[in-house]
């Protein structure tokens, strides 16, 4: 549905150049939620605004359903631009404005006849929980009660995109969770395609199906939230992992890794729920010490990574680990911790 073909944006400033977008290459399909995850200054705000054409790239092209979006006349871009929802981090409501009319804005910009604005703002306004803050302000809301204004007010022209850009940064984690919940009941129930830039790790894990790494401009790693949480890649990939999987390697273990057997087993597809290491001592003649890990969820799937210890003699060692690899994904330990 979205396509950047090598898409890159440079800014001019006081006689030099920056590349804030480098050579993007990047697909969204229709109906999922996809990551852009990347720390400050990776290029991931300025990737969401050539979506909507806020920002337009330098070469390249960006795509919807087709579309090159560089080539639309200005009258296209409007009618464009009302199938693309956007939310903020710091929510941009109209403080002056109570939460009917916030939702109702962008219906009153088009022309929509009160009536049909009247129904569209109270069918949104139940949908996201809000219909007993119709009447308030602003200032009157919490923070997640101004999210679900700003997520309110995107859906009311009906978008087929949702665009966030870093929707969640200024929420606690609980009310974090709440938003995130909300944001994929509105992939579900109205089949919007969902682009969520954050750098917080926790966003990716909760709700995407798929996520890209950006760092300097540049897409490092991308793939599905599995193959990522799995085996990242990249240094940056590795970082963000770290920072939800706690799946870094004490150094009282890495101190003795070289006289023993070390592997990072690390479950997905189901397995984590699975009896595997149990299997594989009782099956060969082996014992597996579990040293340091943790099981997590990743969309409501069980995923695991663990740090095991196998003792035993070398043949019936790799034994067991041949048995392993038809299961789980294992590798060995260095010294290193890699």
């Amino acid at each position: 549905m979205i396509r950047f073909d090598q898409v890159t944006k440079t800014f001019e400033h006081e006689g030099t150049s920056f590349k804030a977008v480098d050579q993007v290459d990047l697909d969204i399909q229709k109906g999922e939620i996809f990551g852009v995850i990347g720390f400050s200054g990776a290029g991931k705000s300025t990737l969401v605004r050539l979506v909507n054409q806020l920002e337009r790239p330098t070469s390249g092209q960006v795509k919807i359903d087709g579309q090159d979006m560089s080539r639309v006349s200005a009258s296209e871009l409007r009618n464009i631009r009302r199938d693309i929802g956007m939310i903020f981090q710091h929510f941009n409501l109209l403080e002056t404005k109570t939460v009917y009319h916030n939702i109702a804005f962008p219906l009153t910009l088009a022309g929509t006849p009160k009536r049909e604005v009247k129904k569209r703002v109270e069918e949104i306004l139940e949908f996201v929980g809000l219909t007993d803050r119709a009447n308030h302000y602003p200032d009157q809301l919490s923070g997640g009660q101004k999210q679900r204004v700003g997520i309110a007010r995107a859906l009311a022209t009906s978008p087929s995109i949702l665009l966030c850009d870093e929707a969640t940064s200024a929420l606690d984690p609980e009310t974090t969770k709440s938003i995130l919940k909300l944001l994929k009941k509105v992939r579900d129930e109205y089949n919007i395609t969902v682009l969520i830039i954050t750098h917080e790790m926790n966003v990716i894990k909760e709700i995407c199906d798929r996520v890209a790494v950006m760092e300097n401009g540049k897409v490092v790693e991308h793939g599905s939230i599995f193959d990522l949480f799995s085996q990242p890649k990249h240094p940056t990939t590795q970082k963000f992992v770290q920072t939800v999987m706690n799946d870094e390697i004490p150094e009282s273990i890495l101190k003795e890794v070289e006289a023993r057997h070390i592997y990072r087993v690390t479950f997905r597809d189901g397995s984590a729920s699975q009896p595997v290491l149990s299997n594989v001592a009782k099956h060969f003649n082996v014992e597996v010490n579990v040293l340091y890990g943790q099981i997590t969820e990743l969309q409501q799937t069980p995923f695991g990574n663990l740090i095991v210890e196998l003792q035993g003699e070398d043949e019936e060692i790799n034994n067991a680990l041949q048995h392993l690899e038809k299961q789980v994904i294992i590798q060995e330990v260095k010294a290193d911790g890699r």
